[in-house]
């Protein structure tokens, strides 16, 4: 069992600066997952997803609140477990919209947009020092018989 650390700031920071993140959701007695377009509000302690209204991610969450969120960037992991919850607010989705999402939708006004808010319950994180850093410790470890840096590995509550 990986200890809980007090201070989740770190973990914000990571998940703040990444706008994608894998989404995994239940789909009867399985998983389900998909890359989605993360908007992380560490003020409001939720992360938001715009989704497609009738569709596998907006079915899914209705069916079972437990999403799983995973991160990533460079050589650091961050797994999020929450609760999610499909709803119609107009005025967030106005506010969350940006270019990219025209790519999906005809504007935030769309009718066929679903707005999913994660509440974020703990996230487990992996930090290692780089490729490069990581693949000389391994090869030095192994001629040496001394066990690699593994990076730092935690959990907290968000």
């Amino acid at each position: 069992m990986t200890t809980i650390e007090r201070d989740a700031s770190p973990v914000w920071d990571l998940i703040e600066d990444q706008p994608m993140a894998m989404l995994v959701t239940h789909v009867g007695m399985g998983l389900d997952a998909r890359p989605m377009a993360a908007n992380v509000r560490r003020d409001e302690g939720l992360i938001y997803i715009l989704a497609n209204k009738d569709e596998d991610t907006d079915h899914q969450v209705q069916d079972n609140r437990e999403v799983l969120l995973t991160f990533q960037k460079d050589a650091a992991h961050v797994v999020v477990h929450g609760k999610a919850i499909a709803m119609e607010n107009p005025g967030k989705v106005r506010e969350l919209w940006n270019v990219f999402d025209k790519a999906w939708w005809d504007g935030p006004e769309d009718p066929r947009i679903r707005l999913i808010a994660i509440t974020p319950g703990r996230a487990e994180y992996w930090q290692s020092p780089g490729k490069l850093i990581s693949y000389a410790d391994m090869i030095l470890s192994a001629v040496t018989g001394k066990k690699p840096d593994a990076g730092h590995h935690g959990a907290v509550r968000l």
